[in-house]
């Protein structure tokens, strides 16, 4: 009796028999949707995983490596990253027009599912973004952060410094530009800043998407917790 063949396989020859035709990511995710129905496949959905954020020391680690490192680039680079929670991707696209220093809004062009929208940076932050804005202007520069080449920045070439800083600050955990969105979403949603707003500011679609950031803000009513359960009835 022979075996039956299993979905991964399947999945596998399928691809495998697609590749010569070289089909676009739809026409894929669309094949293999109708595939999982003929064969009534469902797919599994994947564990939540908590991101495992840093602490404020190490924030304050990873800040002062940065600051030491004495690159101007860098140094606003990340702040961008840890103040706005932008993904990798959207921080590479930013172009200098984008910038707009009297309102503390940076427009995001074509962001996650082709749409675009604004984020938010302190007023604080401003000067010292005024400053590298203006040393971009003369050198006409086109985009926020480019290479010594003219071009904008892969996120490639963004993961490998914030690598490189998580190293020279001694952090163990896996440090990554994403890291950073976690970060600062988890530390508005501890500071009472609830969907709809919070939607706006992180540019998620989906009311669901904030869930996980309320799980890791859950720490800070740990102690409230404790003091209660002491008089709960069952011990």
């Amino acid at each position: 009796m022979a075996h039956p063949i299993s979905p991964k396989k399947i999945a596998q020859r399928l691809a495998r028999l697609l590749r010569p035709e070289r089909p676009d990511y739809a026409y894929l995710k669309k094949a293999f949707q109708q595939t999982r129905t003929l064969l009534g496949v469902k797919p599994t959905k994947a564990k939540k995983r908590l991101p495992q954020l840093l602490t404020d020391q190490e924030l304050i680690a990873f800040y002062e490596a940065v600051w030491q490192a004495r690159n101007p680039k860098h140094m606003v680079m990340i702040k961008l990253l840890v103040f706005t929670g932008l993904r990798n991707a959207e921080l590479a696209r930013i172009r200098l027009q984008d910038v707009d220093l009297d309102h503390c809004q940076i427009f995001i062009r074509q962001g996650k599912g082709g749409k675009d929208r604004s984020v938010l940076f302190p007023a604080s932050f401003r000067g010292e973004l005024l400053q590298y804005t203006q040393g971009l202007q003369d050198h006409r520069a086109i985009f926020l952060f480019e290479s010594n080449r003219l071009r904008p920045y892969s996120n490639r070439r963004i993961r490998q410094i914030i690598h490189k800083y998580a190293l020279a600050a001694g952090i163990q955990k896996r440090v990554y530009p994403h890291l950073f969105r976690h970060q600062i979403i988890t530390f508005l949603t501890k500071k009472g800043i609830i969907s709809p707003k919070l939607q706006l500011i992180s540019g998620h679609t989906k009311e669901k998407s904030l869930a996980i950031y309320r799980d890791l803000a859950l720490v800070d009513v740990s102690n409230e917790y404790e003091e209660a359960m002491k008089s709960f009835p069952v011990k």
